[in-house]
């Protein structure tokens, strides 16, 4: 184990010498593995993919027109489009561009990237467009006006921060702010609340809220209920999965909703809040489980009677809520695999009605137009392309509306789900996806497992493209830390417990190789963010058990994360190193710690993006760093631009995507060839 932290200096990513450091480590990994014949015919191959007009263009359906982004060659950085929803619907839509983004480069004096268009959906000309520097999670806010194709004069303006800026009306905005240390948290996000008007300065503007700095953000919004009044709430977190809900009266003032510190509040409609329980809730003589979701009334801040709506087994999870004009929908998972839900009030109870048979798949809810019953739906399998439905909710009437192309033929292909037996004789179920099914296959095992976050069965589009078709193999493990069986599998591998889903990611690697599904030399584990920190972990206990890794944007160091960026934010997840008994469960985890001098280590592929501020790069470069002085077979890749979610433009991601790609051919398929 290492002692000292001998690669500190590379947390300052502002010397010259961190900056020679990547440039060297970058272009040792570009020159290996982002060069040669079949590297750029991946490349360009998903770069014409995800050109491809065929391709489904989700949308936002707003008073009957379809807006949406998109990227081209024309447009590398991507222009903000609308159609008619009839054109759309007819399959031939009649776009109107309505601003380029590269166009705001002059404006801001930055190299920006679209990260969102916020529309005010009760006159949707109005929008808040955010602008990522780089790539990065802080942005820049613009109000720009889509009927005149304007920024707007004197508009709500916000410099480059991670603030939180959201529509009350058209004539105010909730402003959390993040553009002055003043305003921070220790993790670096907004603590104060304001209400600005239009015309006002910030100045001006009336301050509703403030949190502590050792608190982890606040953020305010308007619920806009059809079936009555808008409701005004702020959520203020104190911890990851820890925070107090407010409602904010007619005068400004706050009122405390005596819900449970650890609740989601998912929506609102028919005078109730749609809560999702993380842990049970007894409150009067009435109980509520774990895992439900619950409406409770609300009267000027005071909580009345609450009724479970839905209630998961053992083998459910809620992955999404959403409401409609009259209706909740509810999308859950069943030993991972999707179904939908939907419950009406009617009769002083919510009672559920019944909704048309759906196609397999995983089920995604895309966007639900506000004042209706109808939602889009996008349907999809490991080897089925997406399909795009919509229903109408209140007429039970599913439509198909798009259907993409297939990607590659699954002629010969089988999806199968397993299970593994973890070291607390937990069932850890994954699936198995491939042609073939024998110990020399070449296969992928990908895991995340972590802040409750499901990984599900979506199609696999470049996956399938130039790795099934080969004939190789593709696992997606459903560890626990996810989200895929509710709240208990979460908290199973959630602070001191975060080991579990190492030992479980393992479980899955032995029950491969004990059935002869795949062989160590051919198996690659790969994981991003969390998932990094999972398989970083793996890595360095079991290096004899996997061909080689993919880790993404990784945590690495685990004793020095929460002084990292965001990094305090997430110790609700991972625990505090600051004491004893977390610190010594985060030293046993932590994959830069452990490291060892006389180990002999599979080829990794580490990367990370200088334009993340939200997992700090020094996690991946000081791995890299010391893999590298220890003389490994050990690379760092690391994009000019993009943040912790990827690529910014489709070049940079098809360039990502195919160098990982060329790095898999070379470690677990011709794994003689580096």
């Amino acid at each position: 184990m290492i002692n000292t932290d001998s690669f500190a200096y590379l947390e300052d990513l502002d010397s010259e010498v961190t900056q020679a450091f990547i440039q060297q480590a970058n272009a040792v990994a570009q020159a290996e593995f982002a060069t040669g014949t079949e590297y750029a015919a991946v490349r360009d191959d998903i770069v014409t993919v995800l050109r491809d007009e065929q391709q489904i263009p989700f949308c936002q359906e707003h008073r009957a027109r379809m807006y949406h982004f998109y990227q081209s060659a024309e447009f590398p950085k991507g222009v903000y489009r609308v159609c008619s929803a009839a054109s759309y619907r007819a399959g031939l839509p009649e776009w109107k561009i309505l601003f380029s983004v590269a166009d705001f480069d002059a404006l801001l004096d930055d190299d920006v990237y679209l990260q969102g268009v916020a529309h005010y959906v009760q006159a949707p000309e109005h929008v808040l467009i955010s602008l990522s520097a780089g790539g990065a999670d802080a942005a820049y806010t613009i109000e720009f006006n889509l009927a005149e194709g304007k920024v707007v004069e004197g508009g709500f303006h916000f410099p480059l921060s991670k603030s939180i800026i959201s529509w009350r009306d058209t004539e105010s905005v909730w402003v959390s702010p993040a553009w002055d240390d003043r305003q921070l948290t220790q993790a670096g996000y907004s603590r104060q609340v304001w209400l600005m008007q239009r015309g006002q300065s910030f100045a001006e503007a009336v301050p509703v809220l403030e949190i502590p700095a050792d608190g982890i953000m606040v953020n305010a919004w308007r619920y806009l209920d059809s079936q009555g009044a808008p409701i005004d709430l702020i959520e203020a977190a104190s911890g990851f999965y820890h925070k107090q809900y407010y409602q904010v009266m007619a005068d400004l003032s706050v009122k405390l909703l005596a819900l449970p510190d650890n609740c989601e509040l998912m929506g609102y409609l028919c005078g109730q809040l749609l809560v999702q329980l993380r842990s049970d809730w007894q409150r009067a003589n009435r109980f509520y489980p774990a895992g439900s979701l619950v409406a409770v009334k609300l009267h000027k801040g005071e909580l009345g009677a609450a009724e479970v709506i839905f209630q998961p087994v053992a083998t459910q999870a809620i992955e999404r809520i959403e409401t409609t004009r009259r209706f909740v929908l509810v999308s859950i998972l069943d030993n991972v695999h999707s179904r939908l839900l939907a419950w009406r009030f009617t009769e002083n109870r919510w009672q559920e009605v019944v909704l048309p048979n759906l196609p397999a798949g995983v089920l995604e809810i895309t966007d639900q137009p506000w004042g209706g019953d109808v939602v889009y739906l996008a349907i999809s399998s490991f080897l089925e392309p997406l399909t795009l439905y919509t229903l109408d909710v209140h007429l039970g009437e599913l439509c198909v509306m798009r259907r993409q192309p297939r990607l590659f033929d699954p002629e010969g292909m089988q999806v199968q789900q397993f299970s593994a037996v973890a070291q607390d004789g937990t069932f850890i179920p994954y699936f198995h996806v491939g042609k073939n099914m024998d110990r020399d296959t070449p296969t992928i095992v990908y895991v995340y497992g972590g802040f409750g976050m499901s990984q599900l069965p979506y199609y696999l589009g470049s996956i399938g493209r130039h790795w099934l078709a080969k004939g190789y193999a593709f696992v997606l493990a459903n560890i626990r830390g996810g989200g895929e069986f509710g709240p208990a599998w979460h908290e199973a591998a959630r602070g001191i417990h975060k080991q579990v889903s190492v030992d479980d990611l393992l479980a899955v690697l032995h029950d491969l190789y004990k059935h002869q599904r795949a062989t160590a030399a051919h198996t690659a584990i790969q994981g991003g963010s969390n998932g990094g920190l999972v398989v970083a972990a793996a890595f360095c206990q079991q290096p004899q058990n996997m061909g080689s890794m993919v880790c993404e944007v990784p945590l690495t160091d685990m004793l020095r994360y929460p002084y990292l960026l965001a990094g305090s934010s997430w110790m609700d997840e991972y625990g505090n190193p600051d004491d004893s008994i977390q610190n010594q469960a985060l030293s046993s985890l932590s994959p830069y710690h452990n490291l060892s001098d006389w180990q002999h280590y599979p080829p990794a592929l580490i990367t990370t993006n200088l334009h993340d501020d939200r997992v700090h790069p020094a996690h991946a470069l000081k791995f890299y760093a010391r893999l590298l002085g220890l003389k490994q077979r050990v690379w760092l890749a690391v994009p000019e631009t993009g943040g912790h979610a990827g690529g910014s433009t489709q070049e940079n991601t098809a360039a990502e995507l195919a160098l990982i790609m060329n790095f898999l051919y070379k470690t677990i398929v011709d794994y003689d060839s580096i």
